[in-house]
């Protein structure tokens, strides 16, 4: 399932520069549409969506979240080992390693740590997804971020 557009859309482009797998398009000022093979179910669609025009794979209208509301990644710096996969699948590009300036719970100093530029972050979840160690995670009580995602 995915999430989809209703008619309610507008056609302002918000949904689709969001986006964290280009998986929407349209044209300016008409109905856009998500393409349901690619999409991740993550919700950035609609949590940015000015007008509320877009459902959950369970049929409900996800309501707008206010920018400076919207819950960006976070990284535990005891549970980081510098691995680098939250990176990789970034697609905004908004995670990289610095060395560690203090030591974590285990001695840790001086290795590499993943740090989350809040500013391009979209909340995909993506990075969550992938860290086997859940050193990086996206807040949960954001209302969209309900169900798990499930890589295919």
């Amino acid at each position: 399932m995915a999430f989809f557009i209703t008619d309610k859309c507008i056609g302002c482009t918000v949904c689709e520069t969001n986006c964290p797998t280009d998986t929407i398009s349209g044209q300016r000022n008409e109905l856009y549409v998500i393409h349901p093979e690619d999409c991740i179910d993550c919700g950035v669609c609609a949590i940015y969506c000015p007008v509320d025009a877009i459902m959950d794979p369970d049929g409900n209208i996800v309501k707008r979240i206010k920018p400076r509301d919207i819950p960006k990644a976070k990284v535990d710096p005891d549970f980081c080992t510098g691995c680098d996969y939250c990176i990789e699948i970034c697609p905004e590009d908004c995670i990289a390693l610095v060395q560690r300036e203090e030591g974590d719970a285990h001695g840790h100093l001086g290795q590499l740590l993943a740090v989350v530029n809040e500013k391009k972050c979209v909340s995909c979840k993506l990075c969550e997804m992938v860290c086997a160690k859940n050193a990086i995670w996206v807040d949960r009580d954001t209302p969209y971020i309900k169900r798990p995602i499930e890589m295919y």
